[in-house]
């Protein structure tokens, strides 16, 4: 079995007590099958402990109190852990914040930028991100995918190469993003009538060619109802990391017609990547990064498609709060806020099932099924 990681892997060291934004807070911490199973078996104060803090139901979770998991000390740590009973942790406590799929006998590695280490060390790579063999312990996959194809599987790595290579070239981020709009839709058309080699297949296609490429891939419409509505779960203002962005956001957006919130994005980004080179670096070092991710494990499925939309959106999202920030006077070459602006985006839209249903329910409302007259 080939395990493969992501070049910054072995930098990696948990911040425990440190993390200014730890994993023990804000999540719903879903208890497997096989921790399930542990928890019956254990008996004593501990077993009833475990008991009183999983909620009742089919999915089972771990109970937080004001949004902290009923696990943690206050030194900020995991109780289970410091007790040597990672057997009663859940499979995603263990392996977090590791991103492992498994698809045949290969296996692949990366980080969730939802943690503030694999934030840092990702800021810290933006020039060079690979995936490298890897020949350290072995590293449980939390995803196996079912239906090996070998000869499909080969050729989304090679899909994946081929875009990885193209949004390193010395290409604007909006031709970028239009351009593997249309790669996407025309590849998943292919893959499902496998009517051609699909390594074959150009990424820039003449036939949907613009003279003019916008930061606002998505309407502004579609973007303010993700930040407005979407991002509000009822948590407590004090539990949101992203409420301030949403008030400074509405404050400058709030009173804008459509058309002047598109054009005032495009614009701002233009003047802020043009002083912060930097950052459009980030952007595109960001969709390199979850290219590395969704291709691979989007092979069972097929929803790449469908996926890169949804990485957009997410993008946009983090080009916001930079936007919010630059209009706002503060610092954007701020390692510490850039790191806090990114994970907590990761954490609020990429780790929350319900808010990522609603973003691809307004994807397919309000843009595929506009711009393409069919729904995924």
């Amino acid at each position: 079995m080939g395990t493969r990681v992501i070049n910054f892997y072995d930098n990696f060291k948990c911040l425990a007590s440190e993390c200014p934004n730890t994993c023990c807070r804000g999540w719903k911490i879903s208890i497997d099958d096989k921790t399930v199973s542990n928890y019956k078996s254990e008996g004593g104060k501990e077993g009833i402990r475990l008991f009183l803090t999983t909620t009742f139901g089919k999915n089972k979770e771990v109970r937080k109190f004001f949004g902290r998991c009923a696990n943690e000390t206050r030194d900020g740590l995991c109780r289970l852990e410091l007790q040597g009973r990672k057997d009663l942790m859940p499979e995603v406590c263990r392996i977090y914040p590791r991103r492992s799929i498994q698809i045949g006998e290969d296996k692949e590695v990366t980080f969730e930028l939802s943690c503030p280490m694999t934030a840092r060390l990702f800021l810290d790579n933006l020039d060079d991100l690979y995936l490298k063999e890897y020949k350290g312990e072995n590293i449980d996959p939390v995803w196996i995918q079912d239906m090996f194809n070998e000869n499909y599987y080969n050729d989304i790595l090679a899909v994946r190469d081929k875009v990885v290579d193209y949004i390193n070239k010395d290409i604007s981020l909006p031709k970028v993003l239009s351009d593997l709009y249309h790669y996407f839709k025309r590849l998943y058309r292919h893959v499902l009538s496998q009517d051609i080699d699909i390594k074959t297949m150009p990424i820039f296609d003449n036939s949907h060619e613009e003279k003019n490429y916008s930061y606002s891939f998505y309407s502004m419409s579609l973007i303010d109802k993700v930040i407005m509505n979407d991002l509000s779960d009822g948590r407590f203002r004090s539990q949101d990391a992203l409420y301030d962005f949403s008030r400074k956001y509405n404050r400058i957006f709030g009173q804008m017609t459509v058309g002047e919130a598109d054009y005032y994005f495009d614009k701002k980004c233009k003047k802020m990547v043009e002083k912060y080179p930097e950052l459009h670096k980030k952007y595109k070092a960001y969709l390199i990064y979850y290219m590395y991710q969704i291709l691979y494990s989007s092979y069972e499925s097929v929803t790449f498609y469908k996926e890169y939309l949804l990485g957009v959106v997410y993008l946009s999202i983090l080009m916001l709060t930079d936007v919010v920030d630059y209009i706002n006077g503060m610092d954007l070459e701020d390692k510490d806020r850039q790191v806090n602006n990114l994970n907590n985006c990761e954490k609020r839209l990429r780790h929350n099932v319900s808010i990522k249903k609603r973003i691809s329910h307004r994807l397919d409302e309000e843009f595929t099924k506009e711009n393409e007259g069919y729904k995924f």
